[in-house]
């Protein structure tokens, strides 16, 4: 486990805020749960998606709260087996942590509870919860086959290897977020993706009953959004930016997007 020093000095290296102490610990903790997923649960069954993918993989500069999973083939049993070995793990680190299971429909769902860290550091403030730092680890069961790519996520002193749900699908989940919530995480993401002109599964997006051209499905959905509601969404996003300031982007995603979406149509191919 890192010292205080230790974990603020390596927050700095990648570029976190260093105001936003909890934020810093919260990706040092996922890291590490991750370090264990990955090495434990890479036989080809779990595929890591979602926020924090974007954040560990592709750098994106938002912190984001819960690691995403897709699967085809583990079992529930495997898959608590798999977070009850994580538990081990942090332990042998000098990190206690607890473990509740709350599954639902056909996603398999673990919180990971750190009821003392906070303490360890010395970062107990008004934004602490009482059960303390909780990490949701999702593991959802798609109907599509997934496809996957290998990335490497490093930091805190770590540096492994990890099996990811390839961009295209992802995308294509975030663009079904988009058009059913209203959660500003998803438009930041989709204007992430958008600039680094993410590929879309178009085969996927079909399996959620989304038929339309990907590009005027985005475009559709901002027009729909009122200027009250995108400030709305910008506020709920800004304690989590590194640059609080980029949830202007969002005020003004009725000015953005379209030369985003002109921008991303040139060279770039849906799958």
């Amino acid at each position: 486990m890192l010292t205080y020093d230790s974990l603020i000095e390596q927050g700095k290296s990648r570029g976190l805020p260093p105001t936003k102490i909890r934020g810093i610990l919260r990706e040092y903790l996922q890291i590490l749960i991750m370090k264990q997923l990955c090495k434990n649960g890479s036989q080809g069954k779990l595929y890591f998606t979602g926020g924090t993918y974007l954040r560990l993989v592709h750098d994106i500069k938002r912190f984001s709260k819960d690691l995403d999973f897709n699967t085809n083939k583990m079992t529930k049993k495997e898959f608590e087996n798999l977070i009850e070995n994580v538990k081990n793990e942090l332990k042998r680190l000098g990190i206690e942590s607890k473990i509740k299971f709350a599954h639902w429909d056909n996603v398999y769902v673990s919180k990971l509870i750190f009821p003392e860290i906070e303490k360890i550091y010395n970062i107990v403030s008004e934004h602490s919860k009482k059960e303390g730092i909780v990490i949701k680890v999702e593991t959802n069961r798609p109907k599509w086959k997934i496809k996957s790519e290998t990335q490497v996520i490093s930091g805190f002193g770590e540096f492994f290897p990890c099996i990811c749900t390839d961009r295209g699908a992802l995308f294509a989940d975030k663009i079904d977020a988009l058009t059913k919530k209203s959660r500003g995480r998803h438009l930041y993401d989709i204007m992430f993706m958008l600039s680094n002109k993410f590929p879309i599964d178009r085969n996927i997006l079909k399996t959620f009953g989304i038929k339309d051209d990907p590009i005027k499905v985005i475009s559709n959905r901002i027009k729909e959004l009122s200027k009250t509601e995108l400030k709305k969404q910008a506020e709920t996003l800004r304690p989590f930016l590194f640059e609080e300031s980029e949830a202007e982007l969002l005020v003004n995603a009725h000015d953005i997007i379209p030369p985003l979406l002109e921008k991303y149509k040139i060279g770039t191919a849906t799958i």
